[in-house]
């Protein structure tokens, strides 16, 4: 069966004729649609909020606090290393761990530092004076500068420590 010239009609080699139809693409289904990033917001998520029984109860809880929740239980009741050393980092991270308190006596690291510039210094950075850097007393030097009294500026041009 040959159509015309060299070419012979057979399984899958169909008659020239009849082998493009006219308005019919070679490709009917065509190329997949490209996806793009999927566009989450995971604070959104971490703050829906979920009813959960606790004691009999049911009470409304935000998935942040849920996770929490289920991390301090594995760090408590199962001794998971992981998950202790998970909530100490967010505890510093967010400022919940407070710093235990000194008996009320402060040793100053110069002897030329007044009493209210250090409660400054203290009160800002709430670290130990042994932990002092250059960067907090100059940072307290300049806001005792900034809100002396005249009584204190007094004292300072007298050489006297207030």
């Amino acid at each position: 069966m040959a159509d015309s010239g060299d070419y012979e009609v057979g399984y899958g080699r169909p008659p020239k004729s009849s082998r493009f139809r006219k308005g019919k693409s070679g490709n009917p289904g065509g190329r997949r649609k490209r996806r793009g990033p999927i566009k989450i917001d995971p604070l959104e998520i971490l703050d829906e909020v979920f009813s959960v029984q606790r004691g009999g109860q049911t009470k409304q809880m935000s998935a942040k606090e849920i996770e929490l929740r289920r991390i301090l239980k594995r760090a408590v009741q199962d001794k998971h290393f992981l998950s202790v050393a998970h909530l100490l980092a967010l505890f510093d991270k967010h400022a919940c761990t407070e710093r235990p308190q000194t008996s009320g006596v402060v040793t100053l690291p110069t002897n030329s530092m007044p009493h209210r510039m250090a409660s400054l210094i203290l009160e800002k950075f709430r670290i130990p004076p042994n932990d002092w850097r250059k960067r907090h007393i100059s940072w307290g030097r300049k806001q005792y500068e900034m809100t002396m009294t005249d009584h204190e500026r007094e004292y300072e041009a007298g050489g006297i420590l207030p």
